[in-house]
């Protein structure tokens, strides 16, 4: 392992990961892959190639964390404990998206080093059974699904309208689902006021692939920095009840179409992703404690800005590189707007969970990242900044995502 990129972080897997090799320890190496993986490493292809195994890896003790302390990990390998007023601080500084509150965490649990080395399609399959799909879509049913997500004051974790909207968007679901004995729609309950929702359409019962789960998801809450976010008017229209309203129309139009998967299709709505992804965290960690099979994992933070046609941002660090290049096929195939390659940095939404215990995910952003929206994580973060056609884009694409790694039956 090297550094290659003079920023003298010399204990850091970064850019310059060049040589891999296994443990005699499973644990040793699931962990490992699992490091490799999040910093963008195609494990399989190291995998494959090592014939001389030897890695070195250091498992620092648990950081001590009492009363109000919270540890924070940057990335890079920086860890920090912070008192809850300085962890406050850099989350009312609009810092949220740039770590992972893991004191509950520290030691993730880590998939089986299988879901690192999966293979995706490289070609559409259904291709007949996603357009059908797409004539279903409803662009203006995401905008008003937006328009009623951003109503409430914000939807701050901790927060009753936080907990209300997600209570609203989970009965949308119930309404839809109606009728449907293989769709099951749960709220998880966190240690914190805002809950998530899971809502599962059951694979095909006679396949083998029944139990292999593909995720697609978005973030719920919203935050406005500069004051309490408690109380600060946080409509978040774009950041994330965009997100969360188009992962909503791929399952509506799922539905309507009367579709059916071969394995088993998870639609998340994660709560408290601006405080350091502690939501999508305690998803994925139960997940891999109950030893869940784990297909993909696709996220969307952010699908409705801006209103020109600048390409998808595709990001490509801190994800699995198969899943991203799956995901790349599909933005060719099924939007018009097409992607460009971006990075986004560490811990910038939940996908980076779901790595970081070891499942493949992946994150098309809505432009290259640097490009998105100005007026997130304030009150100017409005349901008429949207643009109706990037939405449909996005929901296609989820549509395709769904259909073409789930399979029908």
């Amino acid at each position: 392992v090297v550094d290659d990129d003079d920023d003298d972080n010399k204990g850091a897997f970064d850019d310059g990961v060049v040589a891999v090799v296994v443990v005699v320890d499973d644990d040793r190496l699931r962990c490992y892959l699992s490091e490799m993986q999040r910093f963008g490493v195609n494990c399989s292809a190291w995998v494959a190639a090592a014939t001389v195994l030897l890695v070195v890896i250091l498992h620092s003790t648990n950081v001590v964390a009492v009363n109000d302390e919270h540890v924070v990990d940057f990335g890079n390998g920086t860890i920090s404990l912070l008192s809850h007023d300085q962890w406050m601080e850099i989350i009312e500084n609009g810092e949220g998206g740039k770590f992972m509150e893991i004191t509950k965490f520290q030691k993730p649990t880590l998939a089986s080093n299988a879901h690192l080395l999966r293979s995706y399609p490289s070609k559409p399959a259904h291709k007949t059974e996603v357009d059908a799909i797409l004539s279903e879509l409803d662009g203006q049913d995401i905008v008003n699904r937006i328009a009623n997500l951003s109503s409430y004051n914000n939807r701050y974790y901790e927060a009753e309208s936080g907990a209300a909207a997600v209570n609203w968007l989970m009965r949308e679901y119930e309404q839809v689902a109606q009728g449907r004995s293989d769709v099951f729609i749960e709220l998880f309950i966190h240690a914190w006021e805002q809950p998530s929702i899971i809502v599962t359409i059951e694979g095909d019962p006679n396949a083998e692939e029944q139990d292999e789960i593909v995720i697609l998801g978005g973030h719920i809450d919203s935050i406005a920095i500069g004051g309490s976010p408690l109380t600060a008017r946080a409509p978040g229209a774009d950041d994330d009840a965009s997100g969360s309203s188009t992962v909503f129309e791929v399952f509506r139009s799922l539905i309507k179409a009367a579709y059916k998967p071969v394995r088993t299709v998870q639609f998340h709505a994660y709560a408290a992703e601006e405080v350091g992804l502690l939501g999508s965290q305690d998803i994925a960690n139960a997940y891999a404690n109950q030893k869940k099979n784990v297909y993909s994992m696709m996220q969307f933070d952010m699908t409705g800005y801006p209103k020109s046609d600048e390409k998808i941002g595709l990001i490509r660090d801190h994800v699995s590189q198969n899943l991203s290049d799956c995901v790349a096929m599909l933005i060719d195939e099924y939007t018009t707007i097409g992607y460009e390659d971006s990075k986004c940095g560490y811990a910038c939404s939940d996908h980076a969970s779901w790595n970081r215990c070891g499942y493949p995910s992946s994150f098309p952003f809505e432009v290259g990242f640097g490009g998105d929206n100005p007026y997130i994580h304030t009150d100017k973060d409005t349901v008429d900044r949207v643009s109706l056609n990037r939405l449909e884009q996005f929901a296609s694409l989820g549509i395709a995502y769904i259909v073409e790694l789930a399979g029908s039956v």
